[in-house]
């Protein structure tokens, strides 16, 4: 006779496993899910062109290093138009059109990026901005509520102060709440670079 080792499975066990199991196809599924979709992105895209690709962001990065967005912006289009999946490189194209002041350009990217990305904070963001710019509050205030990041709480208050002010009775001038989110994130920036300097 063989004594049975195996404990009891309890209701606990047996939901747990469930949950893991769940979990675990959930998993597999989300590979599938990003494998079909970097196979659809790279589709028709040739080596010569990832190569060329490649490049042109790589250049395009220096540049941007720089803040010389009239040199990097060309660059990053044409990586886009070589691997239009690339979206590291069209959130870059959009923010150098932001810089220079090309808003309605900015827009259009920044709306792509979020097409695909659908959770990009860094495209919220600056999509808001955008609007600020272009004058349109309320399309503001839609782009930044899909910003959430608690990391970066001097931000997300700051957007939150604006959208109240922006959906008050009277309204501020967008372009000055678009100066006084820049201010946040300009003082986040030093914030972090004071930290880094300090390591």
């Amino acid at each position: 006779m063989s004594k049975k080792n195996d404990k009891a499975l309890s209701r606990r066990d047996f939901l747990f496993a469930g949950l893991r199991r769940l979990r675990h196809d959930d998993d597999e599924g989300e590979k599938k899910q990003e494998f079909s979709t970097l196979a659809a992105a790279t589709e028709g895209v040739t080596k010569d062109d990832a190569t060329k690709a490649k490049e042109a962001f790589v250049a395009g990065n220096a540049a941007y290093a720089k803040a010389d967005y009239d040199t990097a912006w060309p660059l990053y289009r044409e990586c886009v138009q070589l691997f239009p999946a690339h979206l590291e490189a069209r959130k870059r194209l959009a923010y150098c059109h932001y810089r220079m002041g090309r808003h309605l350009q900015a827009k259009v990217e920044f709306e792509r990026v979020l097409r695909e990305a659908k959770k990009d904070n860094f495209s919220f963001l600056y999509l808001g901005l955008t609007y600020c710019h272009l004058e349109k509050p309320d399309k503001a205030v839609k782009a930044w509520k899909g910003y959430f990041n608690t990391e970066e709480v001097r931000i997300m208050r700051e957007l939150n102060v604006q959208m109240a002010m922006l959906g008050s009775v009277e309204p501020p001038d967008p372009k000055d709440v678009a100066d006084l989110v820049e201010e946040a994130i300009q003082a986040r920036k030093e914030e972090l670079l004071d930290q880094e300097a300090k390591t």
